[in-house]
């Protein structure tokens, strides 16, 4: 049976519905306002908002527990096991805006242990209870779901054609980003077996993966101990680090696999942070180093390039930014040194945890709960911002952004603002005529000028 709405109820439905989409937008930008996430407040930190959005799962009753960042995509984890792929990149060639909502799925029953996202250019994995999981990266479609048999200790994390994945007390599992794959499609698959000292770590089964000799079973590496934090993507390998500070690298070379160790001999403070082929690690012991990969083609190995004793504890990863190496030293405060060298290049007394950089400037969560920033060149103190409720601890090591994100669901990517002159360019000049002089660039106005 029909129920019939006389026009008068029906517009009366019709505003409230408005009403309520208008309230709750309000309440979104009233979150925003006078935050970082604020587009006024970012523009006058010299920062430009590329995009906010609201991860679309039940705030109420769950909160946002993991946000991973990647090249195009970040991914956010809701404690309800939502996954949600979020557009980070600008948008080329017909793609998505950047802050759009990709894909979203759900893994596992809600309230279960939850790791974060391993974020790969083919798939994203995410462990969840015993299980791991692998989506599209452009669709968010399940490409495939495998049992663990233990609990995993960190992320699972795409690297090459593989995925890595930690698990509890050791052992890090290594499967195929496509477990079905035809003969052909991989290349190098019988050099790509496995590492010295591997194993396959289940019987075969001939309708995936042929004999125990397929390149395409699952092996279990012997991770050295303990892994901490999820592998890092390197050389086309991965690399770990232990509870015991055991640095372990596994990496393609010219005649197959080969396992790279460097002992650091005390815990790092936070994972590594990776650029090309340096790895630049902190430790508990207070030390500063750079590992990097000896350049040896036929024998690969790890090579310490510099180490820095470090006047005290460090707090959290270092940050790499061009030439230029940040570390926070606590209540002793942030320390910048030289990539190529060791050498210090400034020491600031603001204390607080690092969070990314942005062009010239390095950011800290400070003492009293801002978003601040220092010179990146100078450690001269720059601009601050309040933080509202973006209080989800985050850490950029990929890109120069600053990406925060609320409990509840509010994610904002923030990026250096480029200034460009507001001239045309040049009309084509006839033979022998010589172009007019530039006009000087436009000053910036006075609200967007900030004091240092």
């Amino acid at each position: 049976m029909h129920r019939l709405i006389s026009p008068l109820a029906g517009a009366v439905l019709l505003s409230t519905v408005v009403w309520i989409a208008s309230g709750l937008s309000a309440a979104g930008q009233s979150l925003l306002c006078g935050t970082a996430g604020d587009d006024l407040v970012a523009a006058r930190a010299g920062l430009t908002r590329e995009w906010v959005v609201q991860v679309p799962f039940d705030s109420a009753g769950w909160r946002l527990e993991h946000v991973s960042i990647g090249d195009d995509l970040v991914v956010a984890c809701s404690g309800d096991g939502g996954v949600h792929a979020i557009q980070a990149s600008p948008s080329q060639n017909g793609s998505p805006r950047a802050g759009s909502v990709l894909w979203s799925q759900r893994v596992g029953t809600p309230g279960g242990p939850l790791q974060a996202a391993g974020i790969g250019p083919q798939v994203v994995t995410v462990a969840r209870d015993l299980d791991l999981y692998a989506f599209d990266s452009a669709d968010g479609s399940r490409t495939w779901h495998r049992t663990l048999g233990r609990p995993p200790s960190a992320a699972a994390v795409p690297s090459g054609e593989w995925v890595y994945g930690p698990l509890s007390a050791n052992g890090v599992l290594r499967l195929p980003v496509n477990p079905v794959a035809q003969p052909g499609e991989q290349k190098d698959r019988k050099k790509d077996a496995a590492a010295p000292g591997d194993r396959p770590v289940n019987k075969p089964n001939k309708n995936v993966a042929g004999t125990s000799a397929d390149p395409l079973l699952p092996i279990s590496l012997d991770a050295g101990g303990r892994v901490e934090s999820a592998p890092i993507a390197y050389e086309g390998g991965v690399v770990w680090y232990t509870q015991s500070g055991l640095l372990v690298g596994v990496v393609p070379y010219s005649l197959g696999w080969k396992r790279l160790e460097f002992d650091l001999r005390s815990a790092l403070t936070g994972p590594p942070t990776i650029r090309d082929t340096g790895i630049f690690v902190a430790t508990e012991e207070g030390d500063l180093a750079r590992i990097d990969d000896s350049g040896q083609e036929d024998a690969p190995d790890f090579a310490a390039i510099w180490h820095v004793v470090l006047v005290a504890r460090p707090d959290g990863s270092p940050l790499v930014s061009g030439q230029t190496v940040v570390v926070s030293l606590g209540d002793a405060g942030i320390h910048a040194f030289s990539a190529a060298t060791g050498d210090v290049l400034w020491r600031s007394c603001v204390a607080g945890r690092l969070v990314a950089t942005t062009g010239n400037r390095v950011w800290c969560v400070d003492r009293v709960g801002r978003l601040s920033s220092l010179d990146l060149s100078t450690g001269m103190p720059g601009e601050w911002m309040c933080l509202g409720d973006f209080t989800l601890p985050l850490t950029n090591t990929v890109s120069e952004r600053l990406v925060l994100a609320s409990p509840d669901g509010l994610v904002v990517s923030l990026a250096p603002r480029r200034t460009t002159s507001k001239l045309p360019p040049p009309l084509p000049m006839d033979d022998g005529e010589q172009p007019p002089a530039a006009a000087p660039a436009e000053e910036p106005a006075a609200e967007e000028r900030t004091e240092t």
